[in-house]
């Protein structure tokens, strides 16, 4: 009896151990599902190829008009050409070239989205009228702030936006000068280009105010440092806050100017601001601005990125009821390279509709663009596909890059570092008509 009972305990544990492992084989089927095997590169060959095949299949369908935008042909070859190339390029280089390839559409709104699986560089640069600067990195390049760039490599910055631009999905300039700097802190990128070494340390020449180069070498961001804290050149150089950057967190806000009654009004996001819906701002707008003498009205799109397209109504109802704010030389409207998106749309209604006089620079997109964006996400790599769905039509004539302002006027570096405006001086220096 007592054999007996042995017996069936070595069985139950037996089976007990087995079942175990075969949870646990279960178990690891599945990681391995989920997740790339670093290991085996045949198995991350065919996830990405499966990811690379769902790509191919996905786009056309969801991208409104995507053969009218790339020929059927060029297209599938191209994926055809990626696919084959995959065992021997990296996981980065497998994004950028899925990168070069969505930017032959020309839709700004259709790209791949910014992932884990591409590096950083502790800098942010911009363009001015008059060249690239830095304006923020981590304290450690602090040196560089506010600088001159004069070099990438061995480049100039003209150079490298060039070496950019196929990356970027771009409709105009005034979008791809906005794209390219962000491009440029991409470590995989700069190294794909040859304009950073083989280990991704990427050498920065600028020079300061007074023409004096100097040169850093600016080291990738490590697993850890992702969300590194950069230090503004705005606050490290304690340049004066112009009013156009006093708020830059509002989705809208205004001000009255009294020395020239010029009521200012920002309006940055085509979103309702959580506690303060764009209705009630509007009605608090105007009730202040009814008890005011208003001479001039400043509406200021230039950092306005888009969402919903008719959030502006308010504003614009508002105004066209009350013609003495848009009389004639009385109403105008400030665009930049960052107008983007829904943005467009209260371009189009502040100068069609109550013949703002636009100042500024050229937007960041076409009045007749792509839009509506919406995401899929490729099922091995997770890499984020965005798309157009819609084609929107703002100019009936023809089909301009951008919606170009009546007074042209550029900020340079000059201007950023004296914390100067000149955008919104010339609307003030501007004859009443």
């Amino acid at each position: 009896m007592k054999n007996l009972c042995f017996c069936l305990s070595v069985v139950m544990l037996s089976s007990l151990v087995s079942t175990a492992e075969t949870s646990k084989a279960k178990l690891k089927d599945r990681h391995l599902a989920a997740t790339p095997a670093v290991n085996d590169p045949s198995a991350r060959a065919s996830r990405w190829q499966e990811d690379l095949d769902y790509f191919a299949r996905e786009l056309p369908v969801r991208q409104k008009d995507f053969y009218l935008l790339m020929p059927k042909e060029e297209f599938e070859r191209k994926v055809a050409e990626l696919k084959d190339e995959v065992p021997q390029l990296s996981d980065a280089e497998i994004v950028l070239q899925l990168m070069r390839i969505v930017a032959l559409l020309g839709v700004a709104h259709t790209e791949i989205e910014r992932t884990h699986i591409l590096h950083s560089y502790p800098i942010q640069m911009r363009w001015f009228s008059d060249r690239l600067a830095v304006v923020e990195a981590a304290p450690e390049y602090r040196e560089a702030l506010g600088s001159r760039v004069v070099r990438i490599g061995s480049m100039t910055p003209e150079k490298v936006e060039a070496a950019m631009a196929p990356y970027i999905s771009h409709e105009n300039d005034a979008h791809l000068h906005v794209r390219s700097p962000q491009l440029i802190t991409m470590v995989e990128l700069m190294r794909n280009e040859k304009i950073a070494d083989d280990a991704g340390h990427l050498q920065l020449t600028c020079a300061k105010a007074d023409g004096k180069e100097f040169t850093l070498k600016i080291d990738p961001m490590g697993p850890t440092e992702t969300k590194q804290k950069l230090v503004n050149a705005a606050d490290a150089l304690h340049i004066q806050t112009a009013l156009c950057n006093k708020h830059p967190k509002a989705f809208y806000w205004y001000e009255y100017l009294p020395d020239t009654q010029t009521l200012y009004i920002q309006y940055n996001k085509c979103q309702d601001e959580p506690g303060l819906p764009f209705q009630e701002y509007a009605q608090t707008l105007f009730a202040y601005a009814d008890s005011r003498p208003v001479q001039r009205v400043v509406v200021d799109l230039r950092f306005n990125g888009g969402g919903g397209s008719g959030i502006v109504k308010p504003l614009v109802e508002g105004l066209k009821s009350r013609p003495a704010l848009t009389a004639k030389g009385h109403l105008y409207a400030l665009i930049g390279s960052r107008t983007f998106s829904s943005a467009m749309f209260a371009v189009r209604d502040f100068r069609d509709g109550l013949q703002a006089i636009l100042v500024g620079e050229p937007t960041g997109n076409k009045p007749n663009h792509y839009g509506q964006a919406s995401l899929f996400e490729l099922p091995n790599s997770k890499l984020e596909v965005q798309y157009s769905t819609k084609h929107f039509q703002l100019v009936k004539a023809d089909d301009p890059p951008a919606f170009y302002p009546d007074v042209p006027v550029a900020v340079s570096l000059q201007d950023f570092l004296a914390g100067r405006d000149p955008v919104l001086e010339a609307v003030l220096h501007h004859p009443l008509q």
